[in-house]
This record gives C-alpha cells, structure tokens and sequence, in this order.
C-alpha cells in the first residue's frame, strides 16, 4: 500500500524522483488545458469530508536506467483470419528470431523487442515456420525507435508508450498457463481444449482480467480489473431451431422473429481461432455457408474468393454441419470507420462485404442469460445479468488481488511445437525480472465527498430537502401544470380484471395530495378511458388507438400495461408520438400488486406526469450552494451523438432558465462529411444560445458543455471536429450583439467537458489507516481530483450514486477545452465546477436521487435513443417538454 497525503505538497508521493520515469517521442501532441489550482480554503468551506479511499492501481518502478524499442510490424502469408488469435500465437511463439533480439514481446501483429547489436542489420526480416503442413511467410518491418528514460518530469500525453506498456503486461500475464485471450484486452480463464463443453452448462460464468497502463501525477501504474463474461450452453443454431419449433411459422415471420430475439440477445462467442465476442447487426436467412463467398489473400498477397465452407475448413480446420443454415451478420467497426473516414479512393469504393463479418449459428455461443419471454421481459435481461455476475468491493479487490498475484506468478506455460516436443515459456514472474520492472502494492490516499445539495419543493416554509447518500423522497412539486378532464386521458386492456377507472383516481388522488393544480369542473369519472380489445395482435390496437379523438393538444396519456400491453411498449409510445405529437406514462400494474412498494412507485409516476406536463419537481439554489454569483446566467448543454447508416445523429439538451432545471432538447441528423457536421453543431448551439436569452436578462457569463467522451483519442479527435465551431459562433455573436448593453457576449466563457462512464478505474472507502479490515463503495459525492489524475491535464472523477449492490463505477471528466480569463477571480474554480457536475446530477426526472453523469447529458443521451426509433427519417426534432424518458 501506498498512502498520500492530499493536504501535503502534491508531488510528493512516496516514489523517489530518481524511479519517476517519462517517455520522449517526436510526436505531435494534443496540447490540454492544465489542471487550475486547487483551493484548499473553498474545499474547507464547502465543509466537504475526507475519507480514505483505495484503488485498483498498483505502482510500477522500472529499476532499469534506459530502455529503447524497435519497433518492428509483422505480415502473414499466406493470410491469417483476424480472429484467429490461437494459430498466430503459436506461429509467433515457435519462430526464432535473430540472436541480436535479446528481449521482446509480441502485441497483436506488433514486435517490440529490446536489440543490442547493430540495428541497422535488422530493418527487414524475413522468416519462415511451418505449421500443420503448411508453411508461413513472415516479413517483419522496422517501424521506428522508441526509447523511455527516467527523468524528473512524467510526460502523461505519450499515449503511444502507455499502450506500449499495456501490451507488455498483456503478453506477461498472457505468460501464465491458466488464462487464454478474449477479445482484444480482456484475459479470461478458459481452456480451449475444453471450450467444446460449454453446452454441458446452461449458463457459466468466466473470469476476465483487464490490465492496462495509468499514468498518475505521482508516475506509472497498472490498472487492474475484472471483466466477467456470462456464456449461455447454447449456440445461436440450436436457439432458432428452438424458436421455430415453438412458434411453427413461415419463413418470412422466422427471419422476423430471429431478428427480434437478436435484437435483445446481441452479442455471441466465437469458439473457435480465438475468443471473442461479436455484436449482432442482424441475421440474414438469405445467405448460407453454402452460397456466401469470402475474398481472402494467398501467400504472395493475391486477393482470391472461396466459399465459406471452404474458409472454416482452411483457417480452422472445421468442417460445417448444416450447410444451409442462416449467417449471422456482424459489423467489422474498424474496417467500416476506415472506409468511411478515409480520403483512399480504394478504401471509399470498398463494398459494403468488405466491413461484413459472416458468423455461423452453429460455432458460436450465446451470451448473457437465457429468457425464453425475451419481448415481455427485456427490461429486465440486464439486470439478472448483473445480478449473476455482480461484486461487492471486498469480492472485487479479492479478485484484483488474484490477478495480481498471477502477473507475479512462477507458473510456467507449455506449447508443443510440430515436432511433438513441450515448449516450455518463462514465467510471468521471470519476464518481469527480465525486463527490470518491480509492481508494488496499490495506491491508497484521501478523497473528500461534497456536501449533498438543498432541494427546494414547494413548502410553506421553503425548508429545503437534503438526500441521504444520494437518494430523497419527493415533496409537493415547485411548480405543477393544470390537469383537466380535456388534457389527460388513460388506456388500458379490456380483457383484464384490473379496475383501471379506480386505479386512475387513486393516481389523481395521490396528485392532489401533492398540491396538483386541477382545474374547478375536473372530475375523475369524466375523464376518457380507451380500453382495448385483441390485445394480442398489434395491428388491431394500432387501428383502435386511430380512432382516439383529442380536445387538447396538451394531453398526456396514461397507459396501463398489463402482460399483453407490456410487449408493445416501444409502439404504443411510438405511436402517440408520431401521430399525435404528445407524451405518454406507462403504469405497469405488475408492479402495483406489491403493496410495500405502491405508494412509493405511485408518486414516482406523479413526479413524471408533472414533469411530462411541464411543470418543475424541485430547485436547486445554485447561488446559496456557492457554485453561482449573484446575477451570472449559466448555460449548461449536453451533447451526445451517433453514428447511424452513413449519417450522424446529434442530441443536445440545454437549460432555458437560471435555475438550471428546465430544458430543450433538438435532434438533428447530418451528412458523414465536415461540412454538415459543421452547419448542424452552429445551428443546434444557436438554438440553445436563444433559449437562454429569452428566459434570461443578459447572455450567459458561462457556458459549459457536457460531450458523451471516450478515451483518450476519441476526445481528442471530438475536441478537433466541434469545439472550433462554438468558439466560431461564440465570435460571431460578440461581434454582432457588440453594441447590446445585455447581450453582448463579451465576458461569455466557454467550457468543454468529455465525460466517459466506461471507466475502469475503482475507488473504495477503507476504515480508517487500515485497509485490511474492509472495503465500501464510496458514500454519494465522492470527488478526485488528484493523485491518480495528471498534473498537465484539466481532469477529475465523480461518483455521483451511492451503489449497495455490487460495486460502483466513477464518472471521468476530462475538460478538453476551455477560455482562461486574464484575471483568476473571475475564472470558475475547480472546486465550483466539480460541485456543479454533481447537483446537475439530481435533475434527472425518472429517479429520485442522483445518476451518474449531468442530466443534461443523460437526457441527451435517452432522447436520441428515443429519436432514433421514433423519428429515423425525419431530419430534425425539438422536444420542449422531455415526453421521451
């Protein structure tokens, strides 16, 4: 364990300058904004508690002075299937490489290899290994020279090195004899020789390590996680046999039905070459093995097609059973992202089957759990899943540990070669030795948790309500809408027994209990009901629900899904959508039969029904909470987007009031091509820009935007493809309101956040000096922004939720950009930022406590996905009231 001490000079870390170590590299760099000072005196104020929190890094020292790679890339001839990661590991494992190669590692189709001789004799090598009768062609080609010292500095914007170190453990903890790749990062416990036995098992779960490089402030770690995967005993073959023997249907409503069930069950495993798990796009009843081709390259690179049958017999050496079974079609997302975004004439003519991938039902594995009622009970696939494959922290740094101890491990690994001889490969330990490196204990230091927020209901006495580890129960709404017998209505199954008619009074009784505004004729019995009848065919609701007739454009529908309506969720709320332009809450009466819970789900669907009307829940006061001055207008966006058959889909919230709790959501579709992307982002941000105004005095002192981030390089690249077009319009703006006392824009700053929930990185509360005894999941508002960020990057982490189930995972905000103002005191302090990005976290309607991101974004986020089932071929769409969550 390593602790420090976050009130002490942060440079200080425990680790000697001399065992810091950087990395030099002629490269182009991303040039971040440095992270501000930090405001121990604002940090006291805001009467934020320290705990003592550890993670899953372990330090890394390199007890070497100097070290420096080649870089070399490899070719295959003839050509290897990508995914056929068991043939090329033994190729690579059995070739000798020249005497000067002292020390190396392979990484995919990468060397890196430590030479102590002349280089300049070893630019291109080529070499030959044979393997099962056939022989293979090996060109390795020098790349570059890549050299890392230690010095006093840590450069953490070398990405290339991290990855470099990434792959290096990688391949040592590849060294062990228990664990086989999955994937491309992922390391699972499985034998291959006994993968065949998965169908003796109806589900089994396999354990994954992840490692990967971390670069800290205080210097290098690794980074350690697991990633179980939930494998069912099925291949997708014997799961549409399945499916076709229950419902004994034609071959038209077969290709539908397996598109639905895929739909929901996307993701398979291959058995076969290596591990990996593919994403269903869809399956395609029209193609076989038998009538499909492939174009594969022979040993002097010649492009030729064989049949599919044929591939799987070449590269696996298996034979296909049912030679007209249909193919299931995934997406190779590399290959199409390189088509689409290259300027490669021969790559931007590419056929679509060039970024196609072909799997067979009967060689790949289904994963997740298994449910039969895949329509009715989709919602809650996930959370069975999570609920097998879940770990409470001490579970989860138990398992850390492990892998720990295997990357140390003395277990050797044994290959045979064709000849029939044991190769018998270094240990994972050994390897380490060898390349001078020494992984320490984790990293232990002080976070500090943010006060939770005041949450100013309607009261007589304004007393505001405070939540408890992230979670409240709701009061009387700030500001409700009027309910009459004309804008609302309910529908509901005539074939159930329910008494709907009653369950909607009590609904408005609970309303009126929450201080509803009703207008003086409203009367509960007079309101229209629509019950349904076929409720098992939705072509006969669809013609039902056109008949419906409404007196105002305002209304909301209320749905009662009872087990037949439940399945035809997504239509029924598509529907009222596109032909009526209103928003729907949906009652599932299942979950009113559990008395214990009904008062508490019946006013979460109040709190919807208000907000869907346009009414307000709560207010937080940003001014009295120190994150706001008296008189600033902030303008908070979240921004998300998708990219969808050629065309990108862009999802922007943005606040339309200082309290920051009222919001416009725009979607808008664009071409793949700068241009447009260009002209849509300008005119959703001015769109946003005039929602302010009109609700404000003056133009925003701040604008701060939330993006859906990645890692490292998919910022980078979001930064060089939008954030010139705010700052543009953000200029054009100053110049053309220079004259407006209120609206001149000229004090206006701009922020640029990425946020990534895809985070490995664990943060746990330990008792007090003493990590051994237990571990927790941090208490809700949990904030780092120091020890395990970097000292040249503007970053922090934010655990907004407080998780009891399993163990929680941290929100990472990288700000990619943003204006420094000449004078501090009138820049945003860090400390104000991060509050701010946890409060906006409680404005999120559907929950009654916090989630993990800003609601803008998350709102962002849930309306494209809503827009993009409702509305796919219309260009644009404004929601002024959030009907879509």
């Amino acid at each position: 364990m390593k602790s420090v001490n976050s009130e002490e000079n942060k440079s200080s870390s425990g680790t000697s300058e001399s065992e810091r170590i950087t990395f030099n590299l002629n490269l182009k760099k991303y040039k971040y904004p440095i992270m501000p000072k930090r405001n121990y005196d604002l940090r006291h104020s805001q009467n934020s508690q320290e705990k003592l929190i550890t993670t899953n890094l372990f330090e890394i020292k390199f007890i070497d002075q100097y070290h420096k790679f080649t870089l070399f890339s490899s070719k295959i001839l003839p050509e290897i299937a990508l995914d056929n990661f068991i043939l090329r590991r033994q190729i690579y494992s059995n070739i000798t490489l020249p005497p000067s190669f002292k020390k190396f590692f392979w990484a995919g189709d990468n060397l890196y290899a430590f030479i102590v001789e002349d280089e300049g004799k070893n630019d291109n090598i080529e070499l030959t290994e044979e393997i099962n009768n056939i022989t293979y062609n090996i060109k390795l080609n020098k790349i570059k020279e890549i050299i890392f010292k230690k010095i006093n500095d840590f450069d953490g914007t070398n990405q290339q090195i991290k990855s470099i170190i990434e792959n290096l453990f990688r391949s040592i903890l590849m060294r062990n004899p228990n664990v086989i790749k999955f994937h491309d990062r992922t390391i699972f416990e499985i034998d291959p020789k006994n993968i065949k036995a998965l169908n003796q098992s109806e589900n089994k779960i396999y354990k994954g390590y992840v490692t990967s490089a971390h670069i800290t402030e205080n210097g290098l770690y690794m980074k350690i996680n697991n990633r179980n995967k939930l494998i069912s005993g099925k291949t997708a073959l014997e799961k549409m046999k399945e499916i076709k023997d229950k419902f004994k249907i034609t071959s038209k409503e077969l290709n539908d039905k397996l598109n639905e069930y895929f739909s929901v069950h996307k993701t398979v495993l291959t058995t076969y070459g290596s591990i990996k798990s593919y994403r269903i796009k869809e399956v395609n009843c029209n193609r076989t093995p038998q009538n499909t081709d492939i174009t594969v390259k022979d040993k002097n690179g010649v492009k030729k097609t064989v049949s599919i049958i044929n591939y799987y017999k070449i590269q696996y050496g298996i034979d296909i059973e049912q030679k007209n079974q249909p193919l299931l079609v995934a997406e190779n997302t590399n290959q199409k992202n390189k088509k689409l975004n290259s300027n490669n004439k021969e790559a931007a003519a590419s056929k679509e089957d060039d970024y196609v991938i072909y799997l067979i039902p009967e060689l790949v594995y289904l994963t997740g759990m298994e449910d039969d009622n895949f329509s009715n009970n989709r919602r809650n696939l996930g959370r069975n899943i999570i609920h097998k494959t879940k770990m409470d922290p001490a579970q989860k740094m138990s398992t850390i540990n492990e892998i720990h101890n295997l990357i140390n491990s003395n277990n050797h690994k044994k290959i045979k070669k064709r000849n029939g001889q044991e190769l018998i490969l270094k240990s994972s330990k050994e390897i380490i030795d060898e390349w001078g490196i020494n992984i320490g204990g984790n990293l232990s230091f002080q976070g500090r948790t943010i006060p939770q927020p005041h949450l100013y209901f309607k009261s007589p006495n304004n007393n505001p309500t405070i939540p408890r580890n992230g979670i409240f129960r709701s009061e009387k709404p700030y500001q409700s809408q009027v309910i009459s017998n004309t804008n609302i209505f309910f529908i509901y199954d005539r074939n159930e027994h329910s008494n709907h008619r009653n369950l909607f009074i009590e609904i408005m009784k609970k309303c009126r209990s929450k201080d509803f505004i009703f207008s003086s004729d409203f009367n509960p019995n007079k309101v229209a009901s629509y019950g349904l009848e076929n409720t098992n065919n939705w072509e006969n609701i669809y013609n039902s629900l056109r008949r419906i007739e409404l007196k105002d454009k305002n209304s909301l529908g209320i749905i009662f899904c009872s087990g037949k309506l439940e399945k035809f969720y997504d239509k029924l709320k598509n529907f009222f959508t596109q032909q009526y332009n209103i928003p729907t809450q949906f009652v599932l009466t299942r979950n009113l039969e559990n008395q214990r819970r009904t008062n508490s789900i019946q006013f979460n669907l109040i709190d919807q029904i208000n907000v869907k009307k346009g009414g307000i829940n709560f207010y937080i006061d940003f001014i009295n909470e120190g994150i706001i001055k008296s008189g600033q207008v902030f303008l908070i966006i979240g921004l998300d987007s998708k990219s969808e058959k050629k065309k990108i889909i862009y999802s922007m919230t943005s606040t339309i009031n200082s309290k920051l709790n009222n919001f416009i959501t725009q979607e808008e579709i664009c071409k793949f091509n700068n241009q447009d992307k260009n002209k849509t982002l300008r005119k959703m941000f001015e769109v946003a820009i005039d929602g302010i105004n009109r609700n404000c005095p003056h133009s925003p002192d701040y604008i701060i935007i939330y993006r859906q981030g990645g890692n490292e390089f998919y910022n980078k690249k979001l930064v060089i493809t939008e954030i010139d077009n705010f700052k543009d319009i953000l200029k054009e703006y100053r110049e053309k309101y220079k004259d407006n006392n209120n609206f001149h824009f000229r004090n206006t700053k701009l922020y640029y956040i990425c946020c990534n929930l895809k985070s490995d990185l664990k943060f746990f509360e330990t008792e007090d000096h003493d990590i051994s005894k237990a571990y927790f999941n941090p208490k809700s508002g949990l904030v780092i922004d120091d020890n395990v960020t970097q000292s040249d990057k503007f970053e922090f982490y934010i655990q907004p939720q407080f998780v009891n189930e399993g163990t929680a995972t941290p929100c990472h905000y990288q700000v990619m950009y943003y204006d420094k103002s000449q004078n501090e005191e009138n820049e945003l302090k860090i400390e104000n930022l991060e509050k701010l990005s946890f409060y906006l976290s409680f404005y999120y309607w559907t929950w009654a406590g916090a989630i993990r991101i800003p609601s803008l974004l998350k709102m962002s986020t849930t309306a494209m996905q809503f827009y993009t089932k409702v509305f796919n071929d219309q260009p644009s769409y404004l929601f002024r009231n959030p009907t879509y969550i």
